[in-house]
């Protein structure tokens, strides 16, 4: 036992290191500005019970020395629109100007979002406990000692998790099934992309939650078969962090209920278990109630109206969770929900996949003969998180990152099963091929040399594991050319590379902007302080801005914006994974703009006539669009409720615009639209004769049309 709680220490302690190591390679999740800002919030509120930082002195003096160094540098060749520049290759605090002269806050802290801002906003979605962590470790590590640069400090908070849950799974499966089983179980749990690859950036939600859960579960096991009360309440205590960060460990009900029936059913006698056991019944009892006490207590935002806003909180995660219009091609007998089931059998390296069928086959067979009945307990750790976003009616997207507490189990059995089929191919040869002095040590390292394709993988396509696709369906390639839902979404892991080729490569006082994507998804720190960044998406003006994009299924028409980047200009810089863009850089100007694209026409005086949904234009002939401008009268009429386009070849296939107005996001700085009496409507090439712009209500302003200008590419 001694010699598996070192290897226990020592692998949980590899992975840190290595989680450290190549912390600076991934990107900031999308998610993360929400999430995190909230996060500081809250804690500045526990630290000093104040809702927003007018006390925080570094907070003001940040502000101040950032206005005074814009103002400093407005005129120099380098003029600086950020206070500094953080080294984006390495996670400790590395300025490009002296630290003393860097007031140590956060960029989180420096949004606008104070408690009041965010308590009255969105505190009503996924808890808050990560959130407060994950900060406590910014805190920490960046602001009192400037050891961990702001952004990545947040993020050893999910390596720490990630490498305790690899600690665990290795002592678990050890201690039950050999030192053999363990390594395998915490090789596959660390080199399964979705789990290494989100470990080092998803640290607010899927991480914690999946390292919570799989601590609850161990806490309950060791508790009930150890007859440990402590070890019950500490099950509580996990219980507490997991539901304080999402709303799934509540489904850990199915896996923990049928274990404890089918464990305790053979040998139960309630009057000897509540006379002899009456402090494990009662911490049973006091468990559930300890882990609610740790969510709602820490929650100022449960503090008023508490079933009220209990209630908010579980219509979100029922919005969120399922759906009246699932992909029928994922819909099997009796409505059930494929996707989770194929997004697994797809995205799980075929080693994994291999050794955790044949262990699912033995745990199967060992039920009946153990006595915790541990393999019963994997198995419904396993399949309860997948079928619960697979019944119908069920929802869910993006891949399986949400239902991550599947992949700890799938490790564990996968241990057991390289195990097992060790002895049993090592049984075979002895006894049938009579090599009587084989020992079982040359099939390990086999077993385990099977893990080196993949690990060559995660290196070839490392920092972005999460978008892997195993060889069952052509890898990512073959997943893009199929169409299969959300491949090649990364959730902002190439950010990090993207920006350090921006930095690098081009010309001083730069402007930059993202496609579709906010701008906290690259944090300030990150950028060059001359490079001017902003919203400053020109489109077809073609203002020279460099984008900085993800690329993954759906993107490709999700805006006029993204469409426009994707047809007419050619990138400067693209990530690939298996020859896949998953982030592109364009430079939006004339130098870059497709030849097909460079010569335009323009007819004026468009025909139109009034419909009961708006207004119809007729070109009289089929052409690729360019920009629709109309000029109307804003007299006597009422505003505009919402308006979008479509067009069509021949008046009855029509093809919808992207986007509803009135919005400003199309060509930002072209301002909202309609307003002022002009509108302004991009397209990308359609090929069209008639455009439809559907009007609400039907007599707004816009429909007062002056006069038309239609331009389209010859």
């Amino acid at each position: 036992m001694f010699r598996i709680k070192v290897l226990t220490i020592g692998l949980a302690s590899l992975f840190f290191i290595l989680g450290l190591a190549t912390l600076s390679d991934y990107g900031v999740n999308w998610d993360a500005m929400s999430h995190l800002q909230r996060g500081q919030a809250y804690l500045h509120y526990y630290l000093t019970g104040r809702n927003d930082y007018s006390d925080l002195r570094e907070w003001n003096l940040y502000r101040e020395k950032v206005e005074e160094v814009k103002t400093r540098t407005a005129g120099d060749v380098l003029p600086r629109n950020r206070l500094y520049l953080q080294d984006t290759g390495t996670i400790f605090f590395s300025p490009d100007i002296p630290k003393s002269e860097v007031p140590r806050i956060s960029l989180y802290q420096n949004t606008g979002a104070d408690l009041n801002y965010i308590m009255t906003h969105y505190d009503y979605g996924h808890p808050h406990v990560s959130d407060v962590l994950s900060s406590v470790f910014n805190f920490v590590l960046f602001q009192k000692l400037g050891l961990i640069n702001d952004v990545d400090s947040y993020r050893v908070y999910g390596i720490l998790l990630a490498a305790s849950l690899v600690g665990l799974v290795f002592w678990w499966t050890a201690s039950s099934y050999g030192k053999f089983a363990g390594v395998v179980a915490a090789l596959a749990l660390s080199a399964y992309p979705l789990f290494w690859a989100e470990s080092h950036f998803n640290t607010e939600k899927d991480i914690p939650e999946t390292v919570y859960w799989s601590f609850m579960l161990f806490a309950v096991w060791r508790g009930i078969t150890g007859k440990s009360w402590k070890w019950v309440l500490a099950s509580g205590v996990f219980f507490g962090l997991a539901i304080g960060t999402k709303f799934n460990v509540l489904f850990s009900l199915f896996v923990i209920v049928p274990w404890l029936v089918v464990y305790l059913l053979p040998k139960w006698n309630p009057s000897e278990f509540f006379k002899k056991q009456r402090k494990l019944f009662l911490s049973l009892i006091i468990a559930p109630l300890l882990g609610l006490s740790l969510y709602i207590g820490t929650w100022p935002y449960f503090w008023e109206n508490t079933t009220g806003k209990v209630k908010q909180v579980i219509s979100f995660y029922k919005t969120i969770g399922t759906a009246n219009n699932v992909d029928p091609s994922f819909l099997g007998p009796l409505g059930i929900n494929t996707y989770a089931f194929q997004w697994i059998l797809y995205t799980t390296p075929l080693v994994i996949l291999f050794f955790a069928v044949l262990g699912v086959v033995f745990a199967l067979f060992r039920i009946k003969k153990e006595k915790d009945k541990q393999s019963l307990l994997f198995l419904l750790w396993l399949i309860v998180p997948v079928v619960r976003v697979s019944w119908p009616g069920a929802n869910i997207y993006g891949g399986v990152r949400q239902i991550m507490e599947f992949i700890p189990a799938m490790a564990i059995l996968a241990g057991i099963g390289a195990s097992q089929t060790v002895v049993w191919v090592h049984g075979y040869i002895v006894e049938f091929k009579q090599f009587n002095k084989l020992t079982s040590k040359p099939l390990r390292v086999l077993a385990l040399l099977l893990f080196l394709p993949l690990v060559f993988k995660l290196i070839e396509i490392h920092p972005n594991e999460n978008t892997y696709f195993n060889p069952l369906i052509g890898g990512l390639k073959g997943a893009a050319e199929r169409g299969f839902p959300a491949w090649g979404v990364s959730f902002g892991a190439p950010y990090r590379e993207a920006i350090e080729w921006v930095n690098k490569n081009t010309e001083l006082g730069a402007k930059l902007t993202l496609g579709s994507e906010i701008l906290g998804n690259i944090p300030g720190v990150f950028i060059r302080p001359d490079i001017d960044y902003k919203s400053n998406r020109s489109g077809y003006l073609r203002q020279g801005e460099y984008v900085i994009s993800l690329r993954f299924d759906g993107t490709e028409n999700r805006s006029y914006f993204d469409m426009y980047l994707d047809r007419m200009l050619e990138p400067v810089h693209e990530i690939t994974v298996d020859g896949v863009p998953i982030l592109k850089i364009w430079k939006n100007d004339e130098q870059h703009l497709k030849a097909e694209w460079k010569n335009e026409g323009v007819v004026e005086g468009l025909k139109y006539t009034s419909e009961k949904s708006g207004l119809l234009f007729d070109i009289e002939r089929v052409e690729k669009l360019s920009r629709l401008e109309l000029a109307y009268d804003e007299s006597n009429c009422p505003e505009i409720e919402y308006a979008y386009l479509e067009v069509s070849k021949d008046g009855e296939s029509w093809e919808r615009i992207p986007g509803v107005l009135p919005e400003e996001t199309r060509i930002r700085v072209v301002a909202k639209q309609p307003s002022a009496g002009k509108f302004v409507e991009p397209f990308v090439g359609q090929e069209a004769r008639y455009i439809h712009l559907v009007l609400s209500p039907t007599n707004t302003c816009l429909a007062q049309v002056k006069s038309s200008v239609l331009y389209y590419f010859k």
